[in-house]
């Protein structure tokens, strides 16, 4: 949790922060947020055209040039395309984080107390000049006495102190949006930096990107992970095995085609793979954090953005792929709305927007799909009908339409759906095995438990309430349109549980009645067909 109290020195950053923004022409956006008086954006935008633009590009420029923290900010704004509109985001992808390195006497007694004692001591090679170098750690090569050669990451010298004093100024800053900008209030800018804050903290702590790259490892994707030393892993520093190769690019297709074109849909199915399968993804799948290898092998790098999904989540992801077979508006609704934590009926556009969705990238639209621009369009219907998307749903839209770039970049002419689909069929299957079955059967009883333990005591309060006021039922003309759908459905859902439970005790009445062969035919038919109405009747029930 980011401290709301500021020192004296975090209103000194304070000042050099707001004279940085209004030097570089971000201003408008300021007023908009509500962090200054003036002209808002809009209208700044409606008075000299190509106003906003040179806003954003303002802001852009600011946040470079204020450092590693909001270099960080601009890059997961730039994932909010839920919260923020297409030229902002589109300009805040372009940010840099590459910096000048720090001078290597500046963090060599910092590297020998994290090793235990000097790199030139415990290295049998360590090169001083960085081989890369970024806002919060830069890279040195490296050979352990074994032989094999390395890595070495360190955390660039007092860059925690700087982040937690910037972290302090954003909180501060976000309780003031959250009070002078009312437009903005639904989108909880307070809870939003303490998950940004969160985010950057983990960041720099190597010992979670170290577990992170592990974990990845361990679970053998498809693509190759260094090894993790973890007896050189501290909070500052960590030592991997060094990967060696060709960046996945324009010029490595060019130079080798015919491997280009058979690791462009590898790359597309290994991330989702992680997404669907394995429920752990590296966050930033682009160019820069891949390489392949001498043996043609898509290698992996950078693992301080990682994704993580929850069985529960990952069957919802499932959801909406599957409905863009079958076009089920409702279904992909109710998830929208479950993501965004919205309960009752849905927005008024939401499902008119949905399905002119599925008629643009529906199976059977007839029109070649590009994901990322699936996933513009989805995340720019939930911006519409103001729903918030969860930070995990954001970092896997934007790991998919990353690894769909690479995946292009190796081959422009690929075809990523036909690419995944094995992935998305492999994924389907599995929600069927015994213990993904078992497992979820155990959350569907462990919640029913919950509900039948609170129930008497909720429907205590209920009759308390209604003895007490009354009961009020408010209706309006609007409610009566779908009342007729409604008890259609309901006639429907009644009928057919009915004749499922009558199949159920056909089946008991014959196998007590009759023990020969023909009864065990006639079994297996009642059964399949109670199954199958069974299936029927709980898929009606979870649409409803």
């Amino acid at each position: 949790m980011v401290p709301l109290t500021l020192s004296p020195s975090d209103y000194r950053r304070l000042a050099t922060v707001l004279r940085t923004l209004a030097r570089t022409g971000a201003r408008p956006v300021l007023v908009r947020l509500g962090l200054v008086r003036g002209a808002a954006l809009d209208e700044v935008a409606a008075g000299a055209a190509g106003a906003a633009g040179a806003a954003y590009e303002g802001l852009v420029a600011a946040l470079e040039e204020l450092g590693p923290t909001f270099v960080k900010l601009g890059q997961i704004m730039a994932t909010r395309s839920d919260l923020l509109p297409p030229e902002l985001t589109n300009r805040l992808g372009r940010l840099h984080d590459d910096v000048s390195p720090v001078p290597f006497e500046s963090i060599r007694d910092q590297l020998a107390v994290d090793l235990g004692g000097p790199p030139d001591e415990i290295f049998a090679e360590f090169s001083s000049t960085p081989i890369a170098a970024a806002s919060i750690a830069q890279v040195y090569a490296a050979r352990l006495r074994s032989g094999e050669e390395v890595v070495v990451k360190v955390r660039r010298p007092g860059i925690e102190t700087i982040m937690r004093a910037d972290l302090r100024l954003l909180a501060a800053a976000a309780r003031v949006v959250e009070r002078r900008a009312p437009a903005l209030r639904r989108h909880k800018p307070v809870r939003v930096v303490t998950e940004l804050g969160e985010a950057l903290l983990e960041e720099i702590d190597l010992r979670i990107e170290a577990r992170n790259q592990t974990e990845i490892r361990r679970r053998g994707t498809a693509f190759q992970v260094p090894f993790v030393h973890d007896r050189f892993t501290t909070e500052r520093t960590m030592v991997s095995t060094r990967a060696r190769g060709r960046s996945p690019n324009g010029a490595f297709r060019r130079d080798e085609p015919a491997l280009a074109r058979a690791l462009a849909p590898e790359a597309a199915r290994g991330l989702l793979s992680m997404i669907l399968l394995d429920g752990v993804f590296h966050g930033d799948p682009h160019p820069g954090n891949v390489l392949v290898t001498a043996d043609g092998r898509l290698a992996l790098l950078d693992f301080g953005s990682v994704g993580r999904l929850s069985a529960k989540r990952r069957e919802q992801v499932l959801v909406v792929l599957g409905s863009l077979v079958d076009a089920d508006v409702r279904a992909v609704s109710d998830v929208l709305m479950d993501w965004s934590g919205r309960s009752g009926s849905p927005p008024p556009g939401l499902e008119q927007a949905v399905d002119r969705f599925f008629l643009r990238y529906a199976a059977d639209s007839g029109r070649p799909i590009r994901l990322a621009e699936a996933i513009s369009e989805f995340i720019t219907i939930a911006r519409e009908n103001a729903l918030t998307l969860p930070p995990d749903l954001l970092l896997l839209l934007r790991a998919l339409g990353t690894a769909e770039g690479l995946a292009r970049t190796l081959d422009p002419d690929l075809d990523v759906i036909a690419a995944i689909a094995p992935v998305v069929v492999r994924a389907f299957a599995a929600r069927f095995k015994p213990k993904a079955l078992a497992a979820r059967a155990f959350r569907t009883f462990k919640e029913l438990d919950q509900i039948l333990a609170m129930a008497p005591e909720a429907l205590r309060r209920v009759i308390g309430r209604v003895s007490r006021d009354g009961l009020v039922v408010q209706v309006s003309s609007s409610d009566f349109t779908d009342l007729p759908r409604a008890m259609r459905r309901a006639g429907d859902t009644i009928a057919l549980g009915i004749v499922v439970a009558a199949l159920l005790v056909a089946v008991a009445l014959v196998t007590v009645a009759q023990d020969d062969q023909l009864a065990a035919l006639v079994r297996v038919a009642i059964l399949l067909l109670g199954g199958a109405g069974l299936i029927a009747f709980l898929r009606r029930l979870y649409r409803d």
